[in-house]
């Protein structure tokens, strides 16, 4: 191993890898780490656009926050994706 570079365990990369590479262990992994990531970007969102509507907001004021903060987790997905795949190691 070089200088510098870290050993690390096989990360989630569908573009560069081949279906006969991929194990059914991997599979399970990917589809319980996407599953999480789309629950923890589209449920917060939608619960706080819907409580906030209902609590007599104007939907354009509702929807607005909701998008805020689905964009907001967004850009901690590489974050999430990080922590959900170490979690279901």
């Amino acid at each position: 191993m070089e200088q510098g570079r870290r050993h690390s365990k096989q990360t989630l990369k569908f573009s560069a890898q081949r279906l006969d590479n991929m194990t059914p262990e991997l599979l399970a992994k990917s589809m319980w780490v996407s599953t999480g990531m789309a629950m923890i970007f589209s449920l917060p969102p939608l619960g706080l656009f819907i409580g906030l509507y209902e609590a007599e907001m104007h939907i354009g004021v509702a929807a607005g926050i909701g998008f805020g903060v689905h964009f907001a987790t967004l850009a901690f997905s590489r974050r999430i994706a990080a922590g959900l795949s170490k979690l279901f190691d």
